[in-house]
């Protein structure tokens, strides 16, 4: 008579699939504010339009077509990459978690279950989130970054900013000059995004701003938005925003949200979050797959303030 082997496999991924494969691709810091464009297989084009009206005397009849529309591109290079781990329940029976591991004839269950995917995809995000920024495909030896270009390398190669005075340099951060260096960055905003502009620093460079604002002791600086890790420039409705991706780089980028692309896939059978225990190894295992890439629709809309050599 065969063996009745029944094998519970973890219930906590089968159920959360979609959620944790859209929490993986999207969750980093910086992927929730961009312009979202799926359908990104390894290269797609953005196709931008550009139009200018004329106005014309319509006080007589008849018809003269003035103005102009084209049409260019930019294209989102978004690699599938992915995040294979494997796990052995084993090697906590000598630890302090043992009462969690649960090992019976016919049964698994992996311990602690939602905190280790939660931690996982913790981890994708941060991973991420430093791609979409400072990601070069020239750090061929570097296992996170080497992917594809992230904001910083695409506003600075020779079809980003063309505009130079859009491109600003800085001597090293400290609280007697941060202050200056936030203000040429919003003095050197295209007045036509003023009123939709965000400003992005590391938390570092966003700390000793907030501290440099506290010192001067403004009266009128109420701190607004600081519940949510961000701040307004004192007197204006510009959104001043540390994101995690340039932590430790010194830069300041600024320009809209909806000229910033993050580019994945959500549409195909590339992308996969699965989770499941192996007979062969006798180990759980993860895999995680999912495209991604940026882009600058208007690259000369957007103001980079970088440390000087």
């Amino acid at each position: 008579m065969a063996t009745n082997l029944t094998l519970t496999l973890p219930q906590y991924v089968e159920q959360n699939h979609d959620t944790l494969l859209r929490g993986a691709i999207l969750g980093a810091e910086t992927a929730k504010r961009f312009t979202l464009q799926t359908g990104v297989k390894t290269k797609t084009a953005l196709n931008l339009l550009n139009t200018d009206v004329e106005f014309q005397d319509g006080s007589n009849c008849g018809f003269s077509a003035n103005g102009s529309a084209s049409i260019s591109q930019r294209t989102i290079t978004a690699p599938v990459v992915k995040v294979n781990m494997s796990f052995c329940d084993k090697k906590l029976l000598n630890s302090c978690l043992q009462h969690q591991v649960r090992i019976a004839a016919g049964q698994k269950t992996l311990p602690f279950e939602q905190d280790f995917i939660a931690s996982v995809i913790e981890q994708v995000n941060l991973k991420v989130e430093k791609l979409v920024w400072q990601g070069d495909t020239s750090k061929t030896t570097d296992k996170d970054l080497k992917w594809t270009d992230g904001v910083l390398k695409l506003l600075k190669a020779s079809d980003g900013i063309t505009v130079a005075g859009n491109k600003l340099e800085h001597e090293a951060i400290t609280k007697a000059n941060v202050r200056n260096v936030v203000d040429s960055v919003i003095e050197t905003i295209p007045t036509e995004i003023l009123n939709k502009a965000t400003v992005y620093t590391g938390y570092d460079v966003f700390r000793t701003w907030r501290m440099a604002l506290q010192a001067a002791n403004l009266f009128h600086e109420d701190g607004a938005g600081l519940d949510k890790a961000q701040a307004y420039y004192p007197g204006t409705n510009i959104l001043v925003k540390p994101v995690p991706g340039l932590n430790g780089t010194s830069e300041i980028v600024a320009g809209a949200d909806a000229n910033f692309f993050y580019g994945t896939d959500l549409q195909g059978d590339e992308e996969k979050f699965a989770f499941w225990y192996s007979m062969d190894d006798q180990e759980f295992k993860l895999a995680i797959e999912f495209a991604v890439g940026t882009q600058i629709a208007f690259p000369n809309e957007v103001v980079i303030s970088s440390l000087g050599e």
